[in-house]
């Protein structure tokens, strides 16, 4: 009984070691498999594998772009800064005129209502004063915590 055993367990052996393969031939599993040595790696080796992998970056187009970019920003701040310059310009010219207004410019003098609202239009123009003035100091806090020249917001560029 162990002599059938071991017959049995010879040929599954065997069996193992060599396939048939679909033309009929018999492989081998032990076949030798290829290896490539540095040698050979080397002989199939393209011009191109040795260049660094990292792209060549264009050092004049990275500073246009980066000019560019700076010139953007420049026009950004002044503009910005031009729009709140121009909002206090304005409350300081209605302010004005609504004081000439109720100091009576022409010699008439105003009445109750007429002096009541003029006040209430003094008072709204330097609210709007005082909130442009407020907005310009908040964009020049902000311009000075990012780095930005005090130049850009007075338009003034090198």
């Amino acid at each position: 009984m162990s002599y059938k055993f071991l017959i049995v367990l010879l040929i599954v052996s065997v069996v193992g070691l060599f396939s048939v393969t679909a033309d009929g031939e018999v492989s081998s599993v032990q076949k030798e498999t290829p290896y490539f040595t540095n040698e050979d790696i080397e002989k199939y080796k393209k011009p191109s594998d040795s260049e660094s992998q990292t792209p060549k970056i264009d050092k004049a187009a990275e500073k246009s772009s980066q000019k560019i970019k700076e010139e953007r920003e420049k026009e950004y701040w002044c503009k910005k800064a031009t729009q709140y310059k121009k909002k206090i310009e304005r409350a300081q010219e209605e302010i004005a005129e609504t004081e000439k207004e109720l100091s009576g410019v022409n010699g008439i003098p105003l009445g109750y209502k007429e002096k009541k609202a003029i006040i209430k239009k003094l008072k709204n123009a330097k609210k709007q004063l005082k909130y442009a003035e407020r907005d310009l100091g908040d964009l020049e806090d902000e311009a000075h915590s990012k780095g930005i020249p005090p130049g850009w917001l007075r338009c003034q560029f090198d």
